[in-house]
């Protein structure tokens, strides 16, 4: 695991499948406890790992934002979200 925020940052997981969820490739892993759970494939590779760069006058785009926006919509009045053919968020 490289992403430096997660809880397995460091350890060699075991890989059982892949799959992709919500249009985001994902491992799942094997845990300790004999448990299962996901992680974004992303987390594993080596872009991860660079450490975050800070500037004085961050920037955002306008597209990131309105994913976002739409994000926390659908998060918190999942009644209102737009769906998609499927009838997902």
């Amino acid at each position: 695991m490289r992403y430096p925020w997660h809880a397995l940052h460091g350890q060699v997981v075991a890989v059982e499948r892949e799959l992709t969820a919500a249009d985001e490739r994902v491992f799942v892993i094997a845990l300790d406890d004999a448990s299962f759970t996901h992680l974004p494939v992303w987390m594993t590779e080596a872009a991860a790992a660079r450490p975050a760069m800070v500037v004085a006058e961050p920037v955002v785009s306008v597209a990131g934002l309105t994913v976002l926006r739409r994000l926390l919509d659908a998060v918190l009045d999942p009644a209102a979200a737009p769906s998609d053919a499927g009838g997902r968020p």
